[in-house]
């Protein structure tokens, strides 16, 4: 499944950084300090907001519509962004996998370099 939904981009004055922001999504946020890299945040946020909503049955609102968003918000950037979210599911299945080999590697290094409670306590060898 793809969703389309627009976001608006602001830039803070102050120190530099983005803000994308879901109007649809309630809570859909993304900072970063650069465009590029907000947006790929954003991307992140979007997908994860959408799993979950999915994962908990939650009704997927509709998007509004760009024009409207860009009226509205003329001081702003309004993009819409895409998410495929087979391959969202993909990435964070291949995210958890890499987890759990590292963490099994962490648990078998770990074990191999120090010594058990016994071999402490009882100075086994």
């Amino acid at each position: 499944m793809r969703y389309f939904y627009p976001a608006i981009f602001q830039q803070d004055a102050e120190n530099g950084t983005f803000t994308a922001v879901f109007p649809d999504l309630p809570g859909c946020r993304a900072e970063g300090k650069s465009m590029e890299e907000t947006a790929v945040k954003a991307r992140n946020a979007m997908a994860a907001s959408l799993l979950e909503m999915e994962e908990k049955e939650i009704p997927i609102p509709a998007p509004s519509a760009e024009r409207i968003l860009q009226r509205r918000f003329r001081d702003s950037k309004v993009c819409v962004v895409l998410v495929d979210m087979d391959s969202y599911r993909a990435f964070c299945a291949y995210k958890v996998k890499q987890a759990e080999t590292k963490s099994a590697e962490w648990a078998e290094s770990a074990r191999k370099s120090r010594p058990g409670i016994l071999a402490r306590v009882f100075g086994l060898r």
